[in-house]
């Protein structure tokens, strides 16, 4: 076995890095051989196609205290550091953005110009407290690439920005997409797939559609068994729950659903500015997107034809969805879905080109 120059770092489950294939899929491609050290916070022990996978055990329970979840996150920071240094990697891909906010000044100051930055969410971009740290890891990187453009009027200025596009075709490849939208005959079945969180509002939602025979709402991810809980206990029977899955299986989940729900809210700076991995799912699939007003994605969605603005959980939002829904054309749907994943991709193949010109050449350290 090829001794690894390049490794990814990250502080989540590797359930939730399934972008990382992104970059992953280049560097098998090229014949690369990588590690990968992360934090396992739920106790699972996941697979992942890698030299050496260095798993963290810190078991994080949702319903801890805040600053007991920062301590636990704060000690993931010696042991990987430790790993890094006697390793000695040639790059490191860093990713999501609270790994970039612990181990911003050891990067900067360890590896400079050998590891790359990938921004999905905010993590205390907008703090001037944080500004000189940031501006100096930003600009120390060898590229730093962004999931959307909303983030940039909060990221350190000067340094280069490349989007990448959450559009994970690995595990897409396969998937029967829609080929036409469900008749007035059928349920509109409303569904999200990933991790389940923000209980409230999605417990308002079934409320909401509770036994409307017209639609079915579907949870598939992590704490879906919470909703699934509530549903029960409401006598809620349209809907369909499945817990925990692996990445693989998310085509299968697309295909059983006609509406993405995509309703974080609009209350944080972080759900303003974000493009949720649901805006590809949705238009890969060629199906309409629920999201919220004053939102970057909603205003993305909207413009394409796909987006319906969701303001409050009433009967009146259900017939008004109904109607929108089964008046909406299909064929343009498809093509204005099909012209931005156009655009996407060749995204993303400048992508790949930065990926190989700094990873793949990279010349080893002296």
């Amino acid at each position: 076995m090829l001794e690894s120059r390049v490794v990814v770092l990250s502080c989540v489950n590797i359930k939730h890095m399934s972008l990382i294939s992104l970059y992953t899929d280049i560097l098998k491609r090229e014949g690369v051989p990588f590690d990968v050290i992360y934090m396992d916070k739920y106790g699972e022990d996941e697979e992942i196609e890698c030299n050496n996978k260095y798993r963290y055990i810190n078991k994080v329970n949702r319903n801890l205290p805040r600053f007991i979840k920062k301590i636990k996150y704060f000690m993931f920071m010696p042991w990987a550091i430790s790993i890094l240094k006697r390793n000695k990697y040639d790059f490191i891909i860093v990713w999501n953005d609270l790994a970039i906010f612990l181990f911003a000044r050891f990067l900067s100051k360890r590896f400079k110009g050998r590891y790359c930055l990938n921004v999905r969410d905010n993590m205390y971009y907008d703090k001037p407290r944080y500004k000189k740290m940031y501006e100096k890891c930003f600009m120390n990187s060898s590229f730093n690439t962004i999931s959307s453009r909303g983030y940039l009027d909060l990221l350190p200025q000067g340094a280069t920005y490349y989007p990448i596009n959450s559009l994970n075709l690995s595990v897409l490849k396969g998937m029967k997409v829609h080929t036409r939208m469900r008749t007035k005959d059928e349920r509109i079945r409303i569904g999200f797939i990933g991790y389940v969180r923000y209980f409230e509002r999605n417990q308002e939602l079934l409320d909401c559609f509770a036994n409307d025979p017209r639609f079915e709402i579907h949870y598939y991810g992590k704490c879906a068994d919470v909703l699934k809980e509530y549903a029960e206990s409401k006598a809620i029977m349209n809907t369909v729950f499945h817990d925990s899955f692996p990445v693989s299986d998310t085509a299968r989940y697309l295909e059983r659903i006609d509406i993405m729900n995509n309703l974080y809210g609009n209350d944080t700076l972080n759900v303003r500015k974000a493009i949720s991995i649901k805006l590809f799912h949705s238009m890969y699939a060629r199906i309409p997107i629920l999201v919220n007003t004053d939102t970057y994605v909603g205003e993305l969605a909207t413009s394409l034809g796909i987006g319906y603005y969701v303001t409050e959980f009433s009967d009146q939002f259900k017939d008004d969805l109904y109607q929108w829904y089964h008046q909406s054309d299909f064929d343009k749907i498809c093509a204005n879905c099909d012209n931005y994943l156009k655009k996407a991709m060749i995204e993303n193949c400048e992508f790949e080109s930065l990926v190989v010109n700094y990873v793949v050449n990279l010349k080893p350290k002296q």
